[in-house]
């Protein structure tokens, strides 16, 4: 695989790397090269779809005593974990229609017309992947992309999966775009709503500087909320964004990198009225107590 790297920072200087897109106002734009180094293992690795065909070929292998992997942990990998509910499944279920939804060592599962396929998508700023596998049949499908989530993915993983089987064919494209284009007008809708629930003239409980400090969780990490004339949010290297009043103590974070929009932040205070955590992204961060600006101190 010798077009395939481990980091971004590996791409630079090597020929043909792709650039990341984004739909910005009606408009597809080229967008920042958002760095996931930090979680190498996760989505890191930068790769050519020639590269790919042969990790999914890989895949595709019976073990036996020569093999990289034996055939007991091949077999692991595949092996179901847990069942996952059709409410947390992809989308596209509401067409394909499974069974049953599992997920097993880095794979979602389900049936397609009798056949078990393996699959996972990759999504990163500007940037898609998809890698659908039915063992039985050694068949695979590889789908790189370089528009944010392009859903074409699925509809080309599905078409190959009819046209080995020499099923009737289905209008894929047309039907998951029917299907992500009211899911995208639901999200403009709950967007407004949210609008209309803004409560006017209302102001913090504090002054801007107070809200200023380090907020944790052991398992979302590090928010970092730093005041010099206004408040500013960092959240990893991803979300940084300047902090505007909405409504009492809840804020919107304005993100630098435009592309990822806005997202609401509020803060909760404790019994003393000092701010005891911060809600960023549906996750809760607490106050660090250690924090050396920390009122109660």
């Amino acid at each position: 695989m010798k077009d395939s790297v481990p980091l971004l920072a590996d791409t630079k200087g090597r020929p043909n790397v792709a650039t990341p897109h984004y739909l910005m106002d009606g408009r597809v734009r080229v967008i920042q090269n958002a760095s996931v180094d930090s979680v190498a293992p996760a989505g890191s690795v930068w790769s050519s779809v020639h590269d790919m065909a042969k990790w999914m070929l890989f895949m595709l292998e019976e073990g036996d005593e020569k093999s990289v992997l034996s055939e007991s942990v091949r077999k692991e990998l595949f092996t179901p974990q847990f069942i996952v509910d059709r409410q947390e499944f992809y989308p596209t279920a509401r067409l394909t229609q499974p069974h049953w939804t599992t997920y097993s060592l880095g794979w979602f599962q389900h049936d397609y017309n009798g056949r078990a396929v393996d699959f996972h998508t990759g999504s990163i700023d500007g940037m898609v992947a998809i890698i659908g596998l039915i063992r039985d049949e050694r068949l695979g499908v590889y789908v790189l992309g370089n528009l944010d989530h392009a859903e074409v993915r699925h509809a080309l993983m599905y078409r190959v999966f009819d046209l080995y089987a020499e099923r009737p064919l289905r209008d894929w494209s047309r039907e998951f775009q029917k299907l992500y284009t009211e899911l995208k007008e639901k999200n403009e809708t709950r967007r407004k709503k949210v609008e209309e629930e803004r409560i006017p003239d209302t102001h913090p409980s504090l002054l801007l500087d107070k809200y200023a400090g380090t907020y944790c969780d052991p398992l979302y990490g590090t928010v970092n909320v730093a005041y010099d004339s206004k408040l500013v949010l960092r959240y990893g290297k991803g979300f940084v964004g300047e902090l505007e009043h909405w409504h009492y103590d809840t804020f919107r974070a304005r993100w630098e990198a435009e592309w990822r929009g806005s997202d609401l932040v509020s803060f909760t205070l404790d019994s003393k009225g000092h701010p005891e955590s911060l809600t960023l992204l549906g996750f809760t961060f607490k106050r660090d107590v250690l924090d050396k600006d920390d009122p109660v101190k």
